[in-house]
């Protein structure tokens, strides 16, 4: 009786994006990402930069901090081409700014906060479901979302009223205005973990 040989599938190849903004946190959001060094290419992300052939073979993005501001920087356009093409996508700070205009929100000027630990509620979410309450965060801003619209929901807010964190309503896009790959962001690690977790 002969038997037959199941082929086994290799698991589909992983490869992150990380869109580098010329920002010094750079390599500590890298290093809290749950991805091989060798799964991930840096792109280092210039206004010039030709984003439609940059995503070629991503599976997943993450658009990094940086100085300026998400107009000028060329990143609203890359947000929705990952919004169509449905890659798994993670914004920080300048990349969870990037995310909200992107979708209609509007950036404002707010009160410098640069290094300062914070407070932050979250409430119920698709894709941070552990996280419910008060967790404290680090944040680096002087920016601010307003008027955030549908598809995105904020999930995140500072006990000032700002957006601290944002979830699309079916795509698998969020992001966060404070530093998770800071060590005084209690839990920041778990939270870049979940995100990942129920985006693949």
């Amino acid at each position: 009786m002969s038997k037959t040989l199941k082929m086994i599938k290799p698991a589909p190849k992983k490869q992150l994006l990380f869109f580098e903004n010329n920002d010094s946190f750079s390599w500590n959001v890298i290093d809290a990402l749950p991805f091989s060094r060798s799964e991930i290419k840096i792109i280092h992300h210039t206004p010039n930069n030709k984003t439609n052939n940059s995503l070629d073979g991503a599976t997943h993005v993450v658009i990094g901090p940086g100085p300026m501001d998400p107009i000028r920087n060329g990143l609203t356009d890359l947000v929705l081409l990952c919004a169509e093409k449905k890659i798994p996508t993670l914004g920080i700070c300048l990349g969870f700014q990037a995310i909200g205009m992107a979708f209609g929100a509007m950036l404002i000027r707010s009160s410098p906060v640069h290094g300062k630990r914070s407070k932050v509620n979250f409430t119920p979410s698709r894709f941070f479901s552990a996280f419910d309450g008060d967790v404290e965060v680090m944040r680096y801003h002087s920016l601010s979302l307003e008027k955030m619209l549908s598809p995105l929901n904020i999930i995140a807010t500072s006990y000032e009223g700002i957006p601290m964190a944002l979830e699309h309503d079916t795509l698998p896009i969020a992001g966060f205005q404070f530093h998770p790959d800071s060590f005084a962001t209690l839990r920041g690690p778990e939270m870049i973990h979940s995100f990942f977790n129920h985006a693949l």
